[in-house]
Order: C-alpha cells, then sequence, then structure tokens
C-alpha cells in the first residue's frame, strides 16, 4: 500500500471516506431535484424541519445510535441514507482494490460517487440532470486520460454507449409512437462510455438490460406492472457501470476465453 501504511489502516481510512461522500451523496439526491442549494444550509428532518446537529450527521453511527428515527420528532428516518453511506464506502474500497494508488483512483471513486447520486434522483423523480451527466462525463474523460490510448477509447465508449440507447429510443418511438430511452439516459450512457471505453461499456449495456428483465417480471408477477411498464432505465444503468468497472474486464475476458480469443 500507499505511503508504507499498513493495509487495514489505509481500507478502513477508504472507508470512512466513502460514508462521509456516501452522505454527500444523498445530501445532492434530495436537495437539487428539489432546487435547493447542495452547497450551503443546514441539513434538516424531511418529517418536522428541524435542523440536524453534528451528532445527527455522523455517517451510519448516527442512524444506528437513533435507531433510525428523528431525535427530534421520533419520525422513522428512511434506511436509504445508511445503504447510501455504505454503498459509497463499499465502492471507494473496491475500487482502490481495483486500481490501487493510481491517478484514475480519485476521478473514479468522484465518477461512481456520482452515478449513485444519478441512480437515486432517477428512481425518485425519472429525470437525470444534466449538470451531473456532463460532470461524470467531463470526470469520466479525466479519469480515462490517465491510461496510454485511455482517451481514442473514452470516445468510442461515449460513441457506443450513447448511440446504442439512441437507436433503441428511436425505434422504440417509431414502432410504438411512445418515448422509450429519454434523453437523460442517452447522457447517461457518454458518461459511463467515457469512463469505461467502448468494451465495458458493451457490458454495462448487458447488465443493465438483465436486471431491467428481472425487474420487470417480478412486477408482473406480483401484479404491479405489465410489458408495457416504463422502467427508470438510469437507475439500473448506474449500478450497471460500476459493477462493469470492478469486475466487468474480467467477466470478458473469461467469455471470450471460451471461444479462444482474448
Amino acid at each position: 500500500m500507499s505511503l508504507g501504511l499498513p493495509s487495514g489502516f489505509v481500507l478502513t481510512l477508504l472507508a470512512l471516506l466513502g460514508l462521509i461522500a456516501g452522505s454527500a451523496v444523498s445530501a445532492v439526491a434530495f436537495r437539487l431535484p428539489r432546487g435547493l442549494s447542495w452547497v450551503t444550509g443546514r441539513s434538516r428532518c424531511t418529517s418536522c424541519g428541524a435542523s440536524l446537529g453534528v451528532l445527527d450527521l455522523v455517517p451510519l453511527l448516527s442512524y444506528i445510535a437513533s435507531r433510525g428515527r428523528c431525535r427530534h420528532c421520533g419520525a422513522g428516518v428512511s434506511p436509504r441514507y445508511p445503504l447510501t453511506e455504505v454503498v459509497c464506502a463499499a465502492w471507494t474500497v473496491l475500487l482502490y482494490l481495483k486500481t490501487g494508488p493510481a491517478p484514475a483512483f480519485p476521478l473514479l471513486a468522484l465518477w461512481g460517487y456520482v452515478l449513485v447520486t444519478l441512480m437515486w434522483i432517477d428512481l425518485d423523480y425519472q429525470i437525470l440532470p444534466d449538470e451531473l451527466t456532463l460532470l461524470g462525463t467531463l470526470i469520466g474523460l479525466a479519469a480515462a486520460f490517465t491510461w496510454p490510448g485511455g482517451g481514442r477509447d473514452a470516445l468510442y465508449g461515449i460513441v457506443l454507449g450513447s448511440g446504442v440507447l439512441w437507436l433503441l429510443g428511436w425505434a422504440y418511438l417509431k414502432l410504438r409512437r411512445v418515448e422509450g430511452m429519454g434523453g437523460g439516459d442517452v447522457k447517461l450512457a457518454a458518461m459511463f462510455g467515457a469512463a469505461l471505453g467502448w468494451k465495458l461499456a458493451i457490458v454495462t449495456l448487458f447488465l443493465a438490460a438483465l436486471a431491467g428483465s428481472v425487474w420487470g417480471m417480478a412486477l408482473i408477477a406480483r401484479g404491479r406492472g405489465s410489458g408495457q411498464t416504463a422502467l427508470p432505465f438510469g437507475t439500473l444503468l448506474a449500478p450497471a457501470a460500476m459493477v462493469a468497472c470492478l469486475w466487468g474486464a474480467g467477466w470478458l475476458g473469461a467469455y471470450l476465453g471460451l471461444f479462444g480469443r482474448h
């Protein structure tokens, strides 16, 4: 590990940083769609409006200590908040285990936090704000340029990822006369294509489509949807891109190895 520190210390520090990042992600995901500043302003209980103090904002520990309830009004606090913190902590540690102290690490870590933010916003509002997808694309490009040939691969990834989704949306609109793929999904595809390149962009699209099929069948089986039910595809693309970043290259190599290709 870097700096000659024990690996356990480094990973613990990274996990703590991930928890803090997850807390920030939750704040942005809550405030941005509501037109609130996510840079300034005190955090408040969404039920009673009471300002939250320092002890209320300690990532994960505050939720555990309060047993998932606001200490002012007793209202339940969504488990989404600690879940987001744990996801961001896990992402940070797993990414470091993959990349080590490479220049791309902090950029890809931030890229992943933006993806988690987009995932929650799309789930709640079915929108993918341009300011986040553009930011994520720029971060992804910056990360790609830290390795040889990354710029070219990023360009191919942007064209392939966004191009495939644009074509699917166009075809769906022509065939069914309804919008099947929003412009935000196309921009999100550019974001993960920039960071991952064209090969892992394909893996991302495959994973998201597979997850969407499972989600759709589950809704139909429970009588809560049909074949026409629209799913927030960005909510599937975002985690699929993170999974592809961590393990996609290995999976793709194993798959191609079955056919004697590398």
